[in-house]
């Protein structure tokens, strides 16, 4: 029976503060990423199925640029994103209402126009009941998400469209994880995909490992049927796991893939990285095959230059003694390891970078 493979790649939190988009604006007044990102752009492989939580809303400068506590960022961002093959942007997430409805729908608009689609707020009803599936190497791949909170703004009576809120607001039917069994069951029974990845906004800010929450809702969510689950929300890395749900599917973690491109300031909040995990079916069989996870791990400079430009966190190893901080200098082969092995704290064998 024929194989067929592909390779899921994602990044954790893009999230623009001001002093970090200031630094990519030219003299014209447009935003130019580019440089910031020319030292990760190589791991985004145009042969993988790549997925982004961009945090921070992208209406531009019409909507008014802004950064904590309510974001708005340059659409310049997506373009960089689609020039770097990333194939779907997450957006549901607790900023996503920042600047309400005309945030989100402006934010929509200019997705469209970059041509990334997105998933996990929508501008309809309709939009949010059209299932995000992208065929790769034969394989069809389903986008779900779903964020815990919405940094205390409310989503408009009637229009629990804008935001997919789990456990909260009922949209499309699915208001819970017996919602999201049920919706992923009809995928199942349509056959309207192979692989379903189900990302979700959870967990304690700035909490390095996972919260009894945390570790129940992705055991629950596994157990409805996700097949690779992705978390965002706590701002630095959380280790990796496989889960295995109680039809004895394998299942793949990344509880928490902390900041990717921030401002955010703090050692771990500066340290991200490029994920990679590899799905497999093999004929008509339904059970997937999935393994090889690695992760890259990434590193925002805001030092002494404070250009927000991005490292991998090995290069910075190999070409300095020590990272500096706000808080002060820390020794970078020791920072480095450490986060190797914490990254592995459940797969001991997993391949991090």
């Amino acid at each position: 029976m024929a194989t067929k493979k592909v390779t899921i790649g994602a990044t954790g939190d893009i999230l623009l503060h001001k002093r970090v988009y200031e630094k990519a604006r030219k003299k014209d007044g447009s935003f130019d990423f580019a440089p910031m990102f020319e030292n990760v752009k190589h791991l985004f492989d145009k042969d993988h199925l790549i997925i982004v939580n961009q945090e921070s809303i992208i209406g531009g400068e019409e909507l008014g640029l802004s950064d904590f506590p309510n974001f708005n960022s340059p659409v310049e961002i997506g373009y960089q994103l689609k020039d770097m093959n990333v194939d779907i942007a997450n957006i549901a997430n607790n900023h996503v209402l920042d600047h309400g409805e005309k945030g989100i729908l402006s934010s929509i608009e200019n997705w469209e126009k970059i041509g990334i689609p997105y998933v996990g707020a929508y501008k309809s009803f309709e939009d949010q009941e059209t299932l995000r599936i992208i065929n790769k190497n034969g394989l069809r791949v389903c986008f779900l998400s779903y964020t815990k909170g919405l940094g205390g703004k409310k989503v408009p009576k009637g229009k629990e469209y804008l935001v997919n809120q789990h456990g909260v607001t009922k949209f499309a039917g699915h208001k819970d994880v017996a919602g999201v069994r049920r919706l992923i069951d009809q995928i199942r029974k349509r056959d309207l995909a192979d692989v379903v990845v189900l990302s979700i906004h959870f967990g304690k800010e700035y909490q390095m490992k996972p919260t009894a929450y945390q570790l129940e809702t992705a055991s629950n969510l596994a157990d409805a049927g996700a097949d690779v689950i992705i978390g965002h929300h706590p701002h630095v890395v959380q280790p990796f796991d496989f889960l295995v749900n109680s039809k004895g599917e394998t299942v793949f973690t990344a509880y928490s893939l902390g900041n990717f491109f921030s401002g955010q300031k703090g050692l771990y909040r500066q340290i991200g990285g490029y994920m990679t995990i590899d799905v497999e079916k093999e004929g008509n069989n339904r059970l997937l095959k999935i393994d090889n996870p690695t992760f890259n791990l990434t590193y925002v400079d805001s030092s002494d230059k404070k250009d927000y430009k991005m490292h991998l966190l090995k290069d910075i190893v190999d070409t300095q003694t020590s990272i500096k901080t706000d808080v002060g200098e820390f020794d970078a082969k020791e920072v480095y390891e450490r986060m190797v092995n914490h990254t592995k704290m459940y797969l001991p064998n997993m391949e991090v970078k």
